[in-house]
């Protein structure tokens, strides 16, 4: 990727028992048969001797209050965003968690901790460990988000974080903000069917489009907020986006996130990997999600980066007036 500053800001790749432990409660709850009645697709070998391991404590009063949050469809983000507030190792929680959270959900879940002596198999898996992470900081290392997202949203004062999850959930990515970081879970890219998931150095792409959709929409939902003045009467008029994306997103500022997250992801792509990676990427966006006007919104911001260098435009939510309007107009002529 071209122009990246020579000390420039990283992706911090790192594993966190807290998530790691949540994973291995997850492996005694019936979610593992759940996203294979999703779809079916193959885990790592460490997610199938996690759930041996744990086979014994589906039982347990950790594995119970995972699975009634389960059952209640909390937000599996939700979840770990708890989890990152523990305090190992003493499993301490400040008294102000979520209402949704089970009593005394600390204890047990140190208690499953060492009953099921988690870190003694961390450590004997420690190579598959090392190896996604080694894979995803050779990947990141080659790139700039946070330069990417500056002309949008301005400087990123959060740490971006990339977690790679070799356990469970494995048909998921999650995304939360905690603290002043920004946090990304991948499991690795899934295959076909019964085949296992590919190493992460095979696709780093797949990387990189987890990591737009997570960190862009952490950060222009943010921006969204802070400039509600713009926003507001943007939102009194429709998008003018295909019926069966605006059916799927139900509110103007859904509709605009999850646009803006697809058209940088489609940029970026085309910067860091390649252009038939990001043309594979916009036919899916296209085809499966609906979003027909992408290359329109992707011609429109790489021309509001040209015309903010240039100076014409200081910051992103003086040009929503005007990209407004322009997509308006280039949906117009596409259809003619």
């Amino acid at each position: 990727m071209e122009g990246i500053e020579k000390n420039k800001r990283v992706v911090e790749v790192r594993t966190d028992d807290r998530i790691r432990l949540m994973s291995a409660v997850l492996a005694a709850t019936d979610y593992p048969d759940a996203s294979q009645a999703r779809k079916k697709h193959g885990t790592h070998p460490h997610a199938r001797g996690t759930r041996r391991l744990v086979a014994e404590y589906t039982h347990h009063p950790a594995t119970h209050a995972m699975q009634v949050l389960l059952d209640q469809n909390i937000p599996m983000a939700s979840i770990m965003n708890y989890a990152m507030r523990l305090t190992l190792p003493n499993f301490a929680i400040d008294e102000d968690v979520p209402r949704w959270v089970p009593p005394r959900w600390h204890e047990h879940l140190q208690k499953f901790y060492e009953a099921t002596d988690l870190g003694k198999w961390w450590t004997e898996e420690g190579d598959h460990w090392e190896t996604a992470l080694r894979h995803l900081r050779e990947a990141y290392a080659h790139v700039d988000l946070y330069t990417f997202f500056r002309p949008f949203v301005g400087e990123v004062v959060e740490q971006f974080v990339f977690m790679p999850n070799i356990c469970y959930p494995s048909d998921q990515t999650i995304g939360f903000r905690i603290g002043g970081h920004l946090i990304t879970i991948m499991p690795p890219p899934m295959a076909w069917g019964d085949s296992p998931p590919w190493p992460y150095k095979d696709d780093p792409g797949l990387a990189y489009r987890a990591a737009l959709h997570e960190y862009g929409g952490m950060l222009m939902d943010a921006y969204m907020r802070q400039h509600e003045e713009v926003i507001g009467p943007l939102a009194e008029k429709p998008l003018p986006l295909d019926d069966k994306f605006l059916a799927a997103h139900s509110t103007w500022h859904e509709q605009f996130l999850n646009m803006f997250r697809a058209a940088v992801t489609a940029m970026f792509l085309e910067d860091a990997v390649s252009a038939l990676e990001a043309k594979s990427f916009v036919q899916y966006m296209q085809k499966v999600e609906q979003l027909g006007t992408l290359p329109n919104v992707v011609t429109l911001l790489r021309r509001y980066l040209e015309d903010q260098k240039s100076g014409k435009y200081e910051t992103f939510a003086s040009y929503l007036p005007v990209f407004a309007k322009q997509l308006k107009v280039a949906r117009t002529i596409s259809q003619r």
